[in-house]
């Protein structure tokens, strides 16, 4: 190799060469900020501005995108010394409880088979803390040691105070939170599993491959524009079917004749809230039973009829249950498409003999399941409420409301559960389960509570 001495290349040389590193080192900048991780470019979740945007949901991508921030935050809720601020610890008198502790060890139970076969060392986000899903297993297993001890009330007491963290949570000043309760159930649905004169609305399951919107012509799918025709990717075709409002697919048919149907029921009002509900039990002619559960949905988010209606002033705020809302469209059947159809988002179901699950993969107990918004709260969390429950005579009907406190398994969500202040209560399955759950709307107070380390 020829030695080059210093100083003798020319001032020419040097120029070139610092002019192009120089645009080496902003080609490499520019690039560096195109990535999806990039927290140069807010996504809509971050400014509050979904409308009209086609950005994807990045919300689960939230701790990336401000690291130095997000750190900041949430190293005070890892593992160690995670729930020491005082601000956020309850001081509870005693753990009353209403139910038998049985429905509760079989709750845990549940929650804990389907966390079994989950990561363990997956984050979780629990307010303002973040924990890891193995520390929910540890504290789901250690009460559930204690459930097992059959202990008098005192030692009970003693062992949770002992043991356990108490974070208390929901909306409002830290010293006065409270949760927004809403009720869900499994309802019993007459049905059939073939089309006939009297069940004539039929409920689906998801296209596995899509369905035809578009033309085919010389085996390329093909899609006339104002600007021309161009060619469909297959895979924009095979998710063309999430597009379908509730007014396409139920109305207008655009899901028919594809063999997709997997019950009929008779009344379009008791499909709309089997759709709200998202599972139920199909009871046939015969009187056999089938249950079907949620499997997937279109894109469109949930849409409360009930406020519509309090809005437009057809039914008052104390109407605004599942039996007010039903009874309105029971007496002006006129006006079910109209206030139906503002919902667009559709719910598509599967087959099963199991019980209803919740998103977090545990099969529910009525009474001691609750569904919150999971980005905030965490799937398989334990928790401790306050509020009151209706209590039914023999005709179904509300004769008073009771103060109950009570243990509960965080372990499902729902699309009109959003915020910190929300939370939905299961009452089971069957009509005294819908009686109860239909007339809910009770504030309360909600304690999560967390194994101390």
């Amino acid at each position: 190799m020829k030695f080059i001495p210093e100083g003798s290349l020319s001032k020419k040389s040097l120029l070139s060469s610092h002019i192009f590193i120089l645009c080496l080192f902003f080609l490499i900048a520019s690039c560096s900020t195109k990535g999806p991780d990039s927290p140069l470019k807010s996504y809509p979740e971050q400014t509050g501005n979904h409308k009209g945007s086609k950005d994807r949901d990045f919300s689960y991508r939230k701790d990336r995108l401000y690291p130095e921030k997000q750190n900041k935050k949430t190293t005070q809720g890892q593992e160690s010394g995670s729930f020491n601020n005082p601000e956020t610890l309850a001081d509870l008198k005693g753990f009353a409880d209403d139910l038998d502790f049985g429905s509760l060890e079989k709750a845990i139970e549940n929650q804990l088979d389907a966390m079994f076969e989950q990561e363990p060392t997956t984050p979780v986000r629990l307010g303002t803390f973040t924990l890891t899903r193995s520390r929910l297993v540890e504290t789901l297993e250690a009460f559930l040691k204690i459930l097992k001890q059959d202990l008098t009330p005192e030692e009970f007491k003693k062992e949770v105070t002992e043991k356990f963290v108490l974070y208390r949570v929901g909306k409002g000043k830290k010293d006065n939170k409270k949760m927004l309760f809403t009720g869900y159930y499994r309802p019993v649905i007459q049905a059939s599993p073939v089309r006939t004169s009297i069940y004539r609305f039929p409920i689906y399951k998801m296209p596995e491959r899509g369905f035809q919107q578009v033309k085919l012509k010389k085996g390329i799918q093909l899609v006339g524009t104002h600007t021309g025709i161009k060619q469909v990717r297959k895979r924009d075709v095979d998710k063309a079917w999430r597009k379908l409002t509730r007014e396409e697919i139920d109305r207008k048919g655009a899901l028919q004749g594809q063999g997709l149907e997997v019950g009929w029921l008779k009344d379009d009002l008791e499909r709309f809230f089997l759709h709200i509900q998202g599972s139920g039990v199909l009871e046939f002619p015969d009187g056999s039973r089938q249950g079907v559960g949620y499997q997937g949905s279109n894109q469109y988010s949930y849409t409360g009829i009930g406020k519509l209606m309090i809005r437009d002033g057809v039914i008052e705020i104390s109407q605004g249950s599942m039996q007010g809302i039903k009874k309105y469209f029971i007496d002006n059947p006129q006006d079910i498409s109209k206030y139906l159809y503002q919902n667009k988002r559709y719910i598509f179901f599967t087959l099963n003999n199991e019980g209803p699950r919740g998103s977090g993969g545990g099969e529910l107990v009525g009474g001691r399941s609750i569904a919150t918004d999971k980005s905030i709260y965490p799937a398989g969390g334990l928790a401790f409420i306050r509020v009151k429950k209706p209590v039914l005579d023999e005709n179904n009907k509300i004769v008073r409301w009771q103060p109950i406190s009570r243990f509960v398994v965080d372990q499902d969500t729902g699309s009109a559960i959003r915020g910190p202040g929300r939370a939905d209560l299961f009452f089971g399955t069957g009509q005294k389960a819908g009686a109860k759950a239909g007339h809910y709307h009770e504030r309360g107070e909600v304690y999560y509570l967390i194994k101390r380390s």
